[in-house]
C-alpha cells in the first residue's frame, strides 16, 4: 500500500474522531446547519458582488473584512454546537446540542432570506412581512 495513502485515511479517521470528541455525531442535523452557513455565506458573497446591496460593508461591495467577520462568525457558531455538546456530556443530558443547532439553523435561514431579499428574489408581499419580522 501507498504511504501517502495510508497517511492520508489514517489523518482522516483521526479528524472524524476528533470531529466526533469535540462536536458529537455527525447527523443528519450538523449536516444541515453546515449546508445552511455555506449557502448564507455564498448568497452573501452574491449580493456583495454582484448586486452592491451588502448590509456587512461601508459600500455594500465585497470587502474581505467583512468576509473574514462571516467565517469568525460560522466558526464561532461550531464552537456553540461543541459547547453545548460538552456541556451536554457535564450534565448527562442529549438536548442542549439539538437546540443549539436548531436555533442556529433558524438564524441561517433568515440571513439566507435576507439575503434573498437584497437580489429582489422574494415577492414584494414576503419581503414587506419580512422586513416587520427582521425590526
Amino acid at each position: 500500500m501507498n504511504d501517502k495513502y495510508f497517511l492520508t485515511i489514517l489523518a482522516s479517521s483521526g479528524f472524524g474522531v476528533i470531529f466526533a470528541k469535540i462536536f458529537g455525531e455527525w447527523n443528519n442535523d450538523v449536516i444541515a446547519l453546515v449546508v445552511l452557513m455555506a449557502i448564507d455565506f455564498i448568497t452573501g458573497l452574491i449580493v456583495a458582488a454582484f448586486f452592491g446591496r451588502s448590509k456587512k460593508s461601508p459600500n455594500g461591495r465585497l470587502s474581505s473584512a467583512a468576509a473574514l467577520r462571516g467565517i469568525a462568525k460560522k466558526t464561532c457558531e461550531m464552537m456553540l454546537v461543541a459547547a453545548a455538546y460538552q456541556s451536554e456530556i457535564l450534565l448527562h443530558v442529549d438536548y442542549l446540542r439539538i437546540a443549539v443547532i436548531w436555533g442556529l439553523c433558524a438564524a441561517e435561514i433568515i440571513s439566507i432570506m435576507e439575503n434573498a431579499a437584497y437580489m429582489d428574489i422574494l415577492p414584494e408581499s414576503v419581503k414587506n412581512i419580512f422586513d416587520n419580522v427582521v425590526k
